[in-house]
């Protein structure tokens, strides 16, 4: 069954009480689980929605309902979900979570009407249309228990430094700095300095962008440099590519040569603000060393600082001739200082972890940063519930004081990571893919271009292997991206053929759709009910060659073929990287209006160059909560040298992310060096040591939000009840010197009752 038991979905309601436009509509029928409903009041039509009598619809589903005369407000309860309503309000509640509507509940002849489909959806049913016998059909869900889909377990991790408990989490702590400057120094001695401060202050070039600032050398006191950079801001830019301080300095060991791929190198500077600053009061710049025509970047990093000297290290790589450096400063209306700037070629093979330490300081992941508790608290309310063990005899009757213990052997919450064909050659690499994770996507032989050519085999095989070593849920990435080549240029990720003077003279639309269609039917026939999800469009706020030609209403198409040949139960995402950019509001509602069949929003959450803070992840998602639907990060990176930063940042993500009702997974874009686009993984280093980040993911994954061992006696009606984090469990049950064991789902919206039989 699709996800409709997420709490909240596309929600409908009415409009406002006085003004609805309310027409009674005689040939709507309503059948719950093949059962025609009767209502003393019909249904009615509120402006080309569905709405059906309060009372009876709750009741039907099997919920509790208590009206509230003096707000008029009422509330239908069903297990662990409830739903709250007020008459004329535009704001619904699906238990914590406030949800905008279309328009609120009203009343008509004296009775409380309320949409169908919201009511439906939010106590777990599915709700179809017949538009050829006006009928709304509800499927409702008559198990107390989700489906059992895999009984694998897992090698897991077990051994932690922290207890479970959510007041013990990992912290990483600032270096000391004078540990950190002897490091330098040893570093210096070992590697070559390949740009010096002379060499950099000498060659800056004219601002980019003069109407936004301007920049000056100044005499310098105190320091062991005695020149600066001073850079004022006097506007902010709309993007921070539109101001930009560049040098004609390079990290090149002589000019011309350019640099290795493989030379790991290190950027040091010191830096502070004079004047202005952002909201907590810090100068902010972004670094970038790119190649100056692709514009590739083996550095792109945002760093902060106060008013006093803070000295800055950033380790980078990875991107053969990236000799251009510049300097972003436009993130706040703001005066800031540079100095004493190197860069120190270390050559290849040189280990990142010895690099020194910067110690900005990030004051939303401190410890004590009060956003961090309430949203523990969310995690308490909305991943965990109350589960119940019935025990009776082979007669039938209850049998008190026997021993119920939980032991949780699966997440319901998908933990993942995007994997290649190392899960067949690499026996490390396969054994912590499935230590490590539950889920998994192809990162790149599932797109249309690999598949359609050399990589079908090498992906069917990656599949396969994934899925027989225990990973339970399989993404599908992805249907569409309006992309002709691969970063390098050396891949067609999408065919050829789509790319023709034909195809893109837009006078061939008959032959583009056949080309799509194909396409879709082909890899999701194959994939039909092995792959959970598909993204079915990819990036589509900065790829838009086919839409430009053909315009927007193929995105519609392309979903209607991804439902018709994924199938009902596959969950179908818009997958994004931009996120953060107001387009993507623009680009989702579009495929609202064009009425795209799409149920979830994949945010990748690349946070590499710029690392988005918890308050700006959160203010994301509730933005998005009013389109109603799922969501779940998809393509998680975080490539930064400093190991321990690393480790704080998805501390914070997890919990940001696991704290979202509307989220159902946190799926990183590989997990270790050796196997990564970007420089550095979130999990192992190239010899598959785990690093801080990887030790968190542990801790919170497998020991914090992982129930174990919990134990309960039955009471005097033979029932035990247990609260744990949703997924899959072993049950052991003993009394009167017998035992008895079950693995059950325990998931979210179920009624979570488990009857044992004692034989």
């Amino acid at each position: 069954m699709k996800r409709i038991i997420s709490l909240v979905m596309v929600i409908v309601m009415l409009s406002l009480l006085a003004f609805v436009s309310v027409y009674a509509e005689s040939a709507i029928d309503v059948t719950i689980d093949g059962k025609a409903q009767s209502y003393d009041v019909m249904p009615v039509i509120v402006d080309s929605r569905t709405l059906v009598p309060m009372r009876g619809i709750f009741e039907a589903l099997g919920a509790t309902i208590e009206w509230d005369d003096t707000t008029k407000t009422v509330t239908g309860t069903k297990g662990d979900i409830k739903v709250t309503l007020q008459i004329g309000n535009k704001e619904a509640k699906v238990n914590d979570s406030t949800v905008s509507l279309d328009v609120p509940a009203t009343i008509v002849s004296d009775r409380t009407m309320v949409p169908v489909r919201f009511i439906s959806e939010s106590l777990g049913c599915k709700v179809d249309w017949d538009d050829a016998t006006k009928t709304v059909i509800i499927n409702s869900s008559k198990e107390k228990l989700a489906k059992l889909v895999s009984e694998f377990h897992r090698p897991v991790p077990t051994e932690f430094t922290k207890s479970s408990s959510m007041d013990d989490l990992i912290f990483y702590g600032q270096p000391d700095i004078a540990e950190q400057e002897k490091i330098y120094a040893n570093i210096k001695s070992m590697g070559e300095v390949v740009c010096t401060t002379d060499e950099f202050m000498a060659g800056l070039k004219d601002v980019q962008g003069p109407q936004f600032g301007n920049y000056e050398v100044i005499d310098v006191e105190g320091q062991p440099f005695s020149k600066s950079l001073k850079i004022t801001c006097n506007e902010v830019p709309e993007k921070s590519s539109k101001f930009i301080v560049r040098t004609s300095a390079t990290p090149e060991k002589n000019p011309g040569d350019g640099v290795k791929k493989e030379d790991m190198m290190l950027f040091a500077f010191r830096f502070r603000l004079l004047e202005g600053g952002n909201a907590n009061g810090r100068g902010e710049v972004q670094i970038q060393i790119e190649h100056p025509e692709t514009f590739k970047k083996a550095l792109f990093q945002k760093i902060s600082a106060g008013k006093d000297w803070e000295i800055v290290y950033m380790p980078f790589t990875g991107v053969k001739d990236a000799t251009s450096i510049g300097i972003r400063p436009g993130f706040a209306k703001q005066v800031i200082e540079l100095g004493g700037v190197e860069i120190v070629n270390m050559g290849p093979d040189f280990d990142a972890a010895k690099f020194p330490r910067s110690a900005e300081e990030i004051p939303e992941l401190k410890e004590d940063a009060p956003w961090r508790k309430d949203a523990i608290d969310r995690i308490e309310k909305i991943r965990k519930g109350d589960f119940s063990v019935i025990v009776k005899d082979k007669d039938g009757n209850v049998i008190p004081d026997a021993e119920v213990e939980l032991d949780m052997f699966e997440h319901e919450f998908q933990f993942g990571t995007a994997f290649n064909n190392a899960v067949n050659t690499d026996e490390t690499y396969a054994k912590n893919f499935i230590r490590q994770f539950n889920t998994g996507v192809e990162t790149n032989d599932t797109k249309w271009g690999p598949f359609e050519g050399p990589k079908r085999n090498q992906a069917i095989a990656q599949f396969e292997t994934a899925v027989n070593k225990g990973i339970k849920y399989m993404r599908g990435h992805c249907l569409f991206w309006e992309r002709p080549l691969s970063s390098s240029g050396g891949q067609w990720l999408t065919p050829e053929y789509m790319y023709t003077d034909e195809i893109m003279s837009g006078n061939a639309r008959e032959k583009f759709d056949e080309y799509c269609r194909a396409h879709v039917e082909d890899i999701c026939t194959f994939f039909k009910d092995k792959v959970t999800e598909w993204d079915v469009v990819n990036e589509i706020v900065a790829s838009t060659d086919h839409r430009d030609v053909y315009g927007v209403e193929i995105y519609k198409l392309w979903f209607d073929w991804a439902r018709q040949y994924a199938g009902d139960d596959c969950v179908l995402y818009y997958n994004e990287t931009a996120h953060h950019d107001p387009m993507y509001f623009t680009r989702i509602e579009e495929l609202i209006e064009i009425g795209a069949d799409f149920d979830a929003l994949g945010l990748q959450s690349h946070y590499d160059g710029t690392m988005r803070m918890p308050s700006e992840v959160m203010k994301l998602h509730d933005d998005l909560r009013k389109y109603g639907k799922r969501l779940k990060v998809t393509e998680y990176s975080n490539s930064i040298s400093d190991i321990y930063l690393q480790g704080n940042y998805m501390r914070d993500m997890l919990i940001v992310t696991f704290a979202e009702e509307l989220m159902d997974g946190f799926v990183m874009w590989g997990f270790n060096d050796a196997n990564l686009f970007a420089n550095f993984s979130p999990m192992y280093d190239n010899d598959w040591n785990l690093k801080p980040s990887g030790l968190v993911w542990e801790d919170m994954v497998y020991n914090k939000w992982w129930t174990k061992n919990a134990k309960a006696k039955t009471d005097a009606e033979g029932k035990a009840t247990i609260r744990g984090y949703y997924g899959d469990y072993d049950v052991t049950v003993t009394a009167n010197g017998k035992t008895q064991t079950a693995m059950v789902a325990f998931h979210k919206g179920y009624d979570n009752v488990l009857e044992i039989t004692l034989d």
